[in-house]
């Protein structure tokens, strides 16, 4: 049976799936302007405000990212354990098994820091590629794939405070950290609810903020002919090898084993096939990846096969994921 799906979620799905086709304009709109004769121009225009919208406006982001998270705890679906295990238990294992691929790939190497880029999911760009199913997919799904990705957010703020505090300035740590810290500590009652504050922030976050970012950190110049090497280098195949098949199966794994050890319980309209195809949507990462190149890899070289991988990645991801649902998700009433 089809799960009902509140206003309130239906709204968020909605914003998420917009947000989804900008900042896929916002990546197309960057790497065109960094790619032609406008270069420069491109480059003067940010440069000025990168420090700004990378740790200012994010900081606005990551304060959401809180709110979202406290909210799925006190109210969401991560507020039944039972029901919150599946997705939680496999998002655990769609950050280990891709973080655990790309450093098999740059042990030994100065990219070897970067092991946490493969493992955030980007909420925005896996539902606004499961949107394109339509009426196809599950309600079940879609919260399976929400929470997951608010999981999959929570573990990364984790392993950021955790594993690259010590790289990251008072600044960037107050813009991280303290962000979604302050977003779990703010007293809400009724005059005004953290449901009305998510409302009032997501489409300034969403419309504004991520786009923005990704037009200030994506504008790589593309060299053509060195295309080849890039894509051999161990930093590209880690990040492309990890998202695209480490989080299909990283996150099929976990949930398979946390159903069979009764551990958590599977939606009955949910299929492993389904959860597979979201797996591999869930390899759609861009935001928080950049966010931890930026503080792990401090090499300009690095960076730009980072960028150029996790594009990559996203569209592979995307293509594969759409794929296993078109085939194994029955279409709805």
């Amino acid at each position: 049976m089809r799960r009902k799906i509140s206003h309130s979620l239906r709204a968020f799905l909605s914003t998420e799936v917009a947000g989804g086709l900008t900042l896929v304009l916002a990546c197309v709109i960057a790497l065109a302007f960094a790619n032609s004769p406008l270069r420069n121009g491109y480059e003067n225009l940010f440069a000025p405000w990168h420090t700004f919208i990378s740790e200012g406006l994010m900081s606005i982001f990551f304060f959401l990212v809180g709110l979202e998270i406290k909210k799925e705890f006190l109210e969401g679906e991560l507020r039944n354990p039972r029901t919150a295990l599946l997705p939680v238990i496999a998002a655990l294992g769609g950050m280990l098994i891709p973080a655990l691929i790309y450093f098999a790939f740059n042990h030994g190497l100065p990219s070897s820091n970067g092991w946490a880029i493969p493992m955030p999911t980007d909420i925005a760009l896996s539902l606004g590629a499961l949107a394109l199913l339509g009426s196809r997919i599950d309600t079940s799904l879609k919260i399976f794939l929400l929470t997951l990705a608010i999981a999959d957010d929570l573990g990364s703020i984790i392993v950021l405070g955790i594993f690259y505090s010590g790289g990251i300035s008072p600044t960037r740590i107050a813009s991280t950290i303290g962000a979604v810290g302050l977003a779990w500590v703010l007293p809400f009652g009724r005059r005004i609810s953290s449901t009305q504050v998510i409302d009032f922030i997501h489409p300034w976050t969403t419309f504004l903020v991520v786009p923005l970012f990704a037009l200030a950190n994506l504008g790589i110049s593309i060299d053509f002919s060195s295309l080849g090497s890039t894509f051999a280098s161990p930093i590209v195949i880690g990040i492309v090898v990890g998202r695209v098949l480490g989080k299909i199966l990283g996150i099929t794994l976990f949930a398979y084993l946390a159903v069979r050890l009764g551990v958590a319980k599977m939606p009955p309209s949910l299929t492993f096939k389904e959860i597979s195809g979201a797996g591999a949507l869930a390899g759609m990462g861009l935001t928080v990846s950049l966010f931890i190149a930026n503080l792990a890899l401090k090499d300009s070289t690095l960076l730009a096969e980072t960028k150029i991988a996790l594009i990559i990645a996203g569209a592979m991801s995307a293509i594969i994921g759409t794929i296993i649902l078109r085939k194994f998700s029955k279409a709805q009433d």
